[in-house]
C-alpha cells in the first residue's frame, strides 16, 4: 500500500493532486483511467469506474426519465 503526502495543485482553473506511478498502480489506475470521485467529512476517495455498473446505472436512468408516470404508479 503506498501512503503520500500530496499538496493541491491549480491546475488551469481546477484544482488536482498529482499521483506517482506507484500510487496509481497500487490503485490499479491507469492515465486515462475513468473514476468516480467521492468526497465527505474532509476526506475524498477515487474509484475505479466499474463500466458494467455504469452502463446498467446509465440504462436505468433512462428508463426512469422515459417512464417517470408508470413508475410512480408501480411505486403505488
Amino acid at each position: 500500500m503506498a501512503l503520500a503526502q500530496r499538496k493541491l495543485q491549480r491546475i488551469g482553473n481546477s484544482t488536482g493532486v498529482l499521483l506517482s506511478a506507484e500510487i496509481m498502480a497500487d490503485a490499479g489506475f491507469q492515465r486515462d483511467s475513468s473514476v468516480v470521485v467521492h468526497a465527505e467529512h474532509g476526506r475524498v476517495t477515487l474509484t475505479l469506474l466499474d463500466t458494467e455498473v455504469d452502463r446498467l446505472c446509465q440504462l436505468a436512468e433512462s428508463v426512469i426519465a422515459d417512464h417517470p408516470t408508470a413508475l410512480r404508479r408501480l411505486a403505488e
